[in-house]
This record gives structure tokens, sequence and C-alpha cells, in this order.
């Protein structure tokens, strides 16, 4: 499993092209259905959110391999809506030339996951309908309900995938609240849960600028790094590893169960 660390976007369109041709014979991506699933879960630009240049890059890059269908999909985790996300984030205007379905994931029926451990989740039917699946998340850093380290990539990124209305604690919320009530458990589960019903191909990740602090009011760090690796467990670890944070519970529990 090996994660490239990438300097910019041009870096990043070489690099998809070059494993597109190597995964698929050349033959391009004729007949794929590709689902994209950022981090937008917030009305807001980056870092908060996906950066719109890595995700427009991304799309081109495809678009170029004749991908029969683009779909981007996200669960909100505000009061707005994911496509209402999409739309003020400004990412339906920057990908108006490319023929891009935009969902909303809590619009869609969920199917059970039952875990080997008899819990279940809840994730939406039609990924295992996908071809190609890429994730996208922004690399956030902040502290847990303990005051650890809780690091939000690859396998947080995940979270946006169940729909909400199987996980919030009253009719109000606009989060998955039950899934906060043990975070670090829930992440694995979800991560767990993904891998068993519908495991993504790619991780393409933004650390172009990283946010530190609250998911809603944190502080932009340029960074200036895109992370592409094709395992979310491998390239969070790598992500820990250059900043010299402390590895999380929930990547803890992960490598423990991998054993």
């Amino acid at each position: 499993m090996i994660t490239h660390i990438l300097n910019n976007t041009k870096e990043l369109q070489k690099k998809l092209s070059n494993w597109i041709a190597e995964n698929y014979n050349k033959k391009l991506l004729a007949n794929q259905r590709v689902f994209i699933k950022p981090n937008m879960g917030y009305p807001k630009p980056a870092p908060f959110t996906t950066s719109i240049d890595i995700i427009t890059s991304t799309v081109e890059i495809l678009a170029e391999a004749h991908a029969e269908e683009i779909i981007i999909g996200e669960g909100s985790t505000s009061k707005s809506s994911a496509t209402d996300n999409f739309q003020i984030t400004g990412l339906v205007e920057a990908l108006e030339k490319y023929d891009v379905n935009f969902i909303d994931i809590d619009t869609y029926e969920n199917t059970e996951v039952i875990l080997n451990s008899g819990v279940k989740h809840y994730l939406p039917k039609y990924l295992q309908q996908m071809d190609l699946k890429i994730s996208m998340p922004v690399i956030k850093f902040y502290d847990d309900d303990e005051g650890d380290t809780f690091l939000s990539n690859a396998i947080k990124n995940f979270f946006g995938l169940p729909q909400k209305k199987m996980y919030k604690l009253n009719e109000d919320s606009h989060k998955r609240d039950k899934l906060h009530k043990d975070l670090h458990k829930s992440v694995a589960e979800i991560f767990q849960a993904v891998q068993k019903f519908a495991p993504f191909d790619l991780y393409i990740c933004d650390g172009l600028n990283i946010l530190q602090g609250e998911a809603e009011h944190g502080e932009s760090i340029q960074w200036g790094k895109i992370l592409f690796s094709n395992d979310a467990i491998s390239v969070d670890l790598k992500v820990l590893e250059i900043m010299n944070k402390k590895q999380p519970r929930y990547l803890d529990y992960l490598l423990e169960n991998k054993k």
C-alpha cells in the first residue's frame, strides 16, 4: 500500500492519469460509473470543505478518460443540504462544463450492513452500483471529547455516507448524533461497514490547507500537499507520521482488528 505525496494539482492529474492507464489497461474509463465522495458537509470554503481546485482537477481527468458517468455525493453535517453546500461553495459552478451529477446522500435509500461484531450500520444501496469510488477528504486536526488528537481524513470521511435520519437523536438535529456518543468506535465501525459493503478504490486527500481546530470554526494552516493512495489506513498513518501527531484511538482499534 503506497501513499504518494504530491505538491500541486498538476502532479495530481499526472498521477491519476497514470493510475487509470495502469488499472484499466489504457482502455480508460468507458462504461465506468464513477462516484466521488468529497468532504462537503458544510456550506463553507476550503479547508472546511475539500478544495474546489482538487475536485475540478480530478473531474477533468475522469472526463478526459471518458467515464460514462461522474457522480458527486455527500451527506450534510449542517442545517443546509448537501446540494445547497455544493452550490454555496461554488462547486457546481466550477464544474459547469463537465457532465457531473450531484446527489444528496440523505435522500437515498440505505441498506443494513452487519459487522462481524453484530453491530449494524446503514449505507446507501447505490454504492454497489458504482464501478470506481473515490474518497476526497480534507485533512483536519482537532481534539476529541477527552482532549486527545483526532484526525479527520480518509477514514473519517465516510461519516457522511449513512443516511442522517438513521442516526439523529431528535428530529430537529442536523447531525448524526448517535455516532458521536463514542466517536472513535463509530469512525472505525463506519469504515469497516464501507469496507465490507462497497470498498473505495482511491483516496485523494486535500492537504493544500489543513484545518486546525473545530470543524466549523477552525484555523487554516497552509501545508501544500495532496496525498494519493489506495488505502485509507495507510494514508491516515502517513499524515500522522509527517505531522508528528499521536495516533488516534480509532486507528488503534482498526489496526488491532487487522491482526
